[in-house]
C-alpha cells in the first residue's frame, strides 16, 4: 500500500481518512472472496472523488462508454493513477472482456497490479510493462475500446498502430488534446472520414471518436 500511496501523492490524489477506511474495509471484503459489482462500485466511486477534478467524469463517462460497446477487447495507453484503469477493468468484467494496459513506470504497474488485485479484477486486466510505441504492436485486436492518455507526442504514432485493428463502432477516447504535441493527432483525427469525433473540455481538452468505417472498407 505504501507504493500506492505515494503514486497518488505524487498525483495529487491524496486519500482522506474516510476514503482510506472504506478502501481497507473493501480490501477485506475482497480478500474474503466476496467481490461482486455491487460491493465494487461503491469503492470505485471513492477513488474517483477522491482524485477529484475531472476524473468522476473521465473515469465513469470511460466505464458507460465499454458497457455500451460491449467491450471485449479494451486498450489503455498510459495508466496514470489508475482511476479510469480499475473503472474500464469492472466494466470488462460486467461484458466479459479484458482490458490490455501499455505503461512504462514500474510504479504505476505496481500500483495498477495492487488495485487490480484489491477489487477482484485479476482476470479482466493485462498490464504489459514497457515503450508502448513497441508493446502495441504485440496485441493483436481488434479493439472495442481505445484510450489515449500517455505522452502526448505519441497520440498519432499510436492511433496509426491501432486504426487498422479497430472494430465498426469502435471507440477512442483521448485526452489532453490541448498540448501543442497533440496537435498532429488532433489534425489527423479530424481528417479521417472514418472517424467521427467530438471533442469535451475536460482532462485539458478530450477526445471521443467512433470508428464508423465506409461501406466496403470495413
Amino acid at each position: 500500500m505504501q507504493v500506492e500511496e505515494e503514486l497518488l501523492q505524487s498525483e495529487g490524489l491524496v486519500c482522506s481518512p474516510r476514503g482510506r477506511m472504506r478502501y481497507d474495509r473493501f480490501r477485506f471484503s475482497a480478500d474474503q472472496g466476496t467481490t461482486t459489482v455491487e460491493t465494487r462500485l461503491p469503492m470505485l466511486e471513492e477513488l474517483a472523488r477522491e482524485a477529484g477534478g475531472d476524473w468522476p467524469l473521465v473515469a465513469r463517462l470511460a466505464h458507460l462508454v465499454a458497457l455500451a460497446v460491449r467491450g471485449q477487447l479494451a486498450l489503455e495507453v498510459g495508466a496514470g493513477p489508475g482511476v479510469v484503469t480499475v473503472w474500464l477493468a469492472d466494466a470488462m468484467e460486467q461484458t466479459g472482456g479484458r482490458l490490455v494496459v501499455l505503461e512504462q513506470d514500474p510504479t504505476v504497474i505496481e500500483s495498477v497490479t495492487g488495485r487490480r488485485e484489491d477489487l477482484g479484477l485479476m482476470e479482466r486486466v493485462q498490464l504489459l510493462q514497457g515503450d508502448a510505441h513497441r508493446t502495441i504492436h504485440t496485441v493483436a485486436g481488434p479493439f472495442d475500446l481505445v484510450r489515449l492518455a500517455a505522452d502526448r507526442s505519441g497520440y498519432l504514432d499510436y492511433y496509426r498502430a491501432v486504426r487498422d485493428r479497430l472494430r465498426p463502432g469502435a471507440v477512442i477516447l483521448a485526452e489532453g488534446l490541448a498540448k501543442e504535441a497533440a496537435r498532429p493527432f488532433r489534425e489527423t483525427v479530424r481528417a479521417e472520414i472514418d472517424l467521427r469525433t467530438v471533442e469535451l473540455p475536460m482532462r485539458g481538452q478530450s477526445l471521443i471518436g467512433v470508428w464508423w468505417p465506409s461501406r466496403g472498407r470495413e
